[in-house]
């Protein structure tokens, strides 16, 4: 009888475990964002440093005045002083992709999220994961 039980017991363990393995799976988000930081037509130069931050901000509707919620980020090691600068993130989240993102990229280590006057460089764009982007970046305001 108690062997009965613990045959029982490892099936129903195996067929949970397999149910997770598969949801989780089915709502991943694995991708490639490909792009580049073009200069903003008709503005200050942007510069650039030594760093880049790339921030991937999710809108959401939580709220009635909508929210946004940091989707990821990257710190990348900037190897060129001058743009354009391509650019590829490697997107890996257990959730499902959002269809649209808004990409904040900023050259200085700050709070992004709260878009200020500084000396550093920025720029934001509302993206799509599926496609190359061209995101301008706006020079300091002083």
């Amino acid at each position: 009888m108690n062997n009965g039980m613990t045959s029982l017991a490892k099936a129903v363990a195996l067929v949970a475990m397999a149910s997770l393995v598969a949801t989780s799976a089915v709502g991943a988000c694995k991708t490639t964002l490909r792009g580049e930081l073009v200069q903003a037509p008709g503005d200050r130069k942007a510069s650039v440093g030594e760093f880049l931050y790339f921030y991937l901000v999710e809108m959401t509707a939580e709220s009635p005045t909508g929210s946004e919620k940091l989707f990821q980020s990257f710190v990348v090691p900037n190897m060129s002083k001058t743009l354009p600068i391509p650019f590829a993130l490697e997107i890996e989240q257990p959730k499902d992709c959002p269809g649209k993102l808004e990409l904040r990229v900023d050259t200085k280590d700050r709070d992004i999220m709260r878009l200020g006057t500084d000396a550093s460089s920025a720029g934001r764009k509302t993206v799509r994961l599926e496609r190359f982007e061209s995101v301008p970046m706006w020079g300091p305001s002083f």
